[in-house]
């Protein structure tokens, strides 16, 4: 019964990690970023120094 739990969180560990993959893939660099771009990665930064969670969505 835990193994299956385990194994369920992992598979929602890796499609997280897909999403972001994909994010990242779309990603066009720093240098070209808006201001209110910037200000949206540095409150996203925030939020993760502090523990909280956020969809990737």
């Amino acid at each position: 019964m835990q193994e299956n739990v385990i194994i369920e969180h992992l598979q929602r560990i890796e499609k997280q990690l897909e999403i972001l993959n994909s994010k990242l893939d779309n990603f066009m660099g720093f240098e070209e970023l808006s201001e209110e771009e910037l200000r949206e990665l540095d409150e996203i930064e925030t939020e993760m120094e502090k523990g909280e969670k956020f969809l990737l969505e």
